[in-house]
């Protein structure tokens, strides 16, 4: 929990942008916990109990810096493209979810790429003109990679017969 850091603990900081970077920081001062009411309810309270909430000043990268609003009951929070917690394993956790996300996107795109080539056949099937478009590209493309070793075969003859 938040509010239970002290001086001197580990803080763990997951940066989810783009590719997703861990960074281990210190804790120089935890706040006082401080009731944050519903803004839903606009003030009035109708007898819920406010959340507390704390600031941890700690040192990351040896840059210090604010972490606010964290709750004070709990050890994870997640500001959106960065998740702050004071338990290792409950960080470990978190990467492993990231790390299981991007595998099921890899998986995916295997998928969509066999999607993929059997809806060009369903076309070939059903669309003469795309068939014969799609056996135009591939011969166009098979008589492009004979002229490239061609042309690298008499470049080759070229500087022999410089020698």
């Amino acid at each position: 929990m938040f509010q239970n850091l002290r001086q001197g603990g580990t803080i763990y900081i997951l940066d989810k942008d783009d590719v997703p970077r861990l960074k281990i920081g210190q804790v120089l001062n935890v706040g006082t916990p401080t009731p944050m009411y519903n803004t839903q309810t606009s003030g009035i309270t109708m007898g819920f109990q406010p959340t507390m909430e704390v600031t941890i000043r700690a040192k990351v990268d040896e840059k210090e810096g604010d972490f606010a609003h964290l709750p004070a009951m709990q050890g994870v929070h997640d500001y959106g493209n960065m998740v702050v917690t004071d338990n290792r394993e409950a960080m470990l956790s978190e990467i492993d979810n990231i790390k299981q996300r991007a595998q099921q996107e890899l998986d995916r795109t295997e998928r969509n790429k066999s999607i993929i080539a059997s809806s060009n056949d369903m076309f070939k099937k059903l669309n003469p003109n795309y068939a014969k478009e799609v056996e135009r590209d591939e011969a166009i493309g098979q008589l492009n990679s004979r002229l490239d070793g061609i042309e690298d075969t008499m470049s080759k003859v070229l500087k022999l017969l410089n020698k």
